[in-house]
């Protein structure tokens, strides 16, 4: 038999081949598409690993990798440029290295005051000192929760030095410090801006809640030298709309901190604490806020999960959280595991929150209805027919009063664009029994 050679025809580019890319099925197994992607990372690294010991002028050299969660690789990423040339150096090049020689990296941008901050997410970032050459190269990770970014040093000197200096500096200058913004990452930004007259709660409970904050961050050096333990932790408890949100608001635009805003929707499982407080230490002096604790908290023998141990060791484990504040809220107090909210050092204290009292019925309704026309009468009337109400559900009332008033105007065809309205008792009485009403069956109210 006659031996017959194959024969192949030569492509210049064969990854961009229509022909090799028709090869490829349309419809991948999960387990074809992993395969796959184990390639193209594999070329990826054997392309960076090039360009790496070109520019380092040398293959053997230290590579110091970690792995972070996403907001904290942006974090850490964000303000390598200006590390870099606060320290002498410079941006040698940017790519990303791929098997299509594509040499755009993957970037990620942040709006910080108006200014737009752009940072490598995916790619190599080659740096120039006089003294030393270094390639940071950055991508993500495979992580169970998901999320997570490769950051690898590797240095002609040393990439231990150059990344402990880096992370200190970004430390003391991240785009996050000082800022207030949720778990994920997202600056919180609000037209309006609260202050402590924003909330209207007992003058003994609001002294205990500000000594333990905002005291507590100005005092803390001193407090400190008397062997204090540089952390808090309170819980808020209270029905809903009593002010435990608010208050966080409040928080979030008097102290000098950053505050970080944890939701439900934030905890996807234990690795989200340990991600959350490593984040708070990166930026503190800082508040936790949680939001529901009782979603994630509650007692180990009505709920068994893992995430509640991690939650435990991340407060008062074997890491300190120096200069971290830790506030949760709570709709039901009794469910939370014990050994949280009874246990000094994880949460000090626990702060209720309760229907408002009558001096704050009265601010509170002063305020509300100060762009109405209404009888002293029919105010203290008020005041005292909305005993056991919370904040919410008066300012329900005060909205539902406006709105049977501007009936009950244009009814009797009265001047609706005075600077006051008219409200009667017939308003006031309808409003409340609305309110009233809907409480009875459970029905919530939340304020702004």
């Amino acid at each position: 038999m006659r031996n017959r050679r194959l024969r192949f025809s030569e492509d210049d580019d064969c990854s961009a081949s229509p022909r090799v890319a028709a090869m490829v099925d349309a419809n991948l197994t999960p387990e074809a598409a992993e395969a796959a992607h184990a390639v193209e990372m594999a070329l990826i690294e054997q392309a960076g690993r090039r360009a790496v010991a070109v520019f380092l002028r040398r293959d053997d050299c230290d590579k110091l990798e970690f792995q972070f969660d996403e907001l904290m690789a942006n974090v850490i990423m964000e303000c390598l440029g200006r590390f870099v040339r606060d320290n002498g150096g410079q941006v040698a090049k940017v790519v990303d290295l791929n098997h299509d020689v594509r040499l755009n990296p993957t970037l990620r941008s942040v709006a910080v005051n108006g200014e737009e901050r752009s940072f490598v997410r995916q790619g190599y970032v080659f740096i120039h000192f006089p003294h030393e050459r270094v390639a940071v190269s950055a991508k993500p990770a495979f992580s169970p929760d998901g999320g997570r970014i490769a950051i690898a040093v590797r240095s002609d000197c040393s990439p231990h030095v150059f990344f402990r200096h880096w992370e200190s500096y970004a430390r003391e200058r991240n785009f996050l410090r000082g800022k207030a913004f949720f778990a994920d990452g997202q600056i919180i930004e609000r037209e309006k801006k609260y202050t402590w007259d924003s909330i209207l709660i007992p003058d003994e409970k609001k002294e205990i809640i500000r000594a333990h904050t905002e005291g507590f961050l100005r005092n803390v050096e001193v407090l400190r030298k008397h062997n204090v333990k540089a952390r808090r932790g309170l819980i808020l408890a209270g029905e809903p709309g009593t002010g435990k949100s608010l208050l966080g608001k409040v928080l979030a635009d008097t102290l000098d901190a950053s505050f970080i805003w944890v939701l439900p929707r934030h905890i996807q499982g234990p690795e989200s604490f340990r991600s959350i407080l490593s984040l708070a230490r990166m930026v503190a002096p800082a508040v936790l806020f949680l939001e529901d604790l009782d979603l994630f908290a509650a007692d180990r023998e009505a709920r068994c999960w893992l995430g509640l141990g991690e939650l435990m060791n991340q407060l008062d484990g074997v890491v300190d959280n120096e200069n971290v504040i830790t506030i949760a809220t709570t709709n039901r107090l009794g469910v939370i595991e014990n050994a949280l909210r009874n246990r000094p050092g994880r949460f000090d204290r626990t702060i209720l929150f309760e229907a408002m009292d009558e001096p704050c019925r009265r601010t509170m309704f002063t305020r509300l209805l100060a762009d109405a026309a209404i009888s002293h009468e029919d105010m203290t009337y008020l005041i005292a027919a909305t005993e056991g109400c919370t904040g919410a559900q008066l300012e329900e009332i005060a909205n539902t009063i406006f709105i049977h008033a501007v009936d009950r105007a244009e009814e009797q065809g009265l001047d609706l664009h005075g600077e006051l309205l008219p409200v009667d008792r017939a308003s006031v009485i309808a409003a409340i029994g609305e309110v009233v009403a809907l409480r009875k069956q459970g029905v919530g109210f939340h304020a702004a």
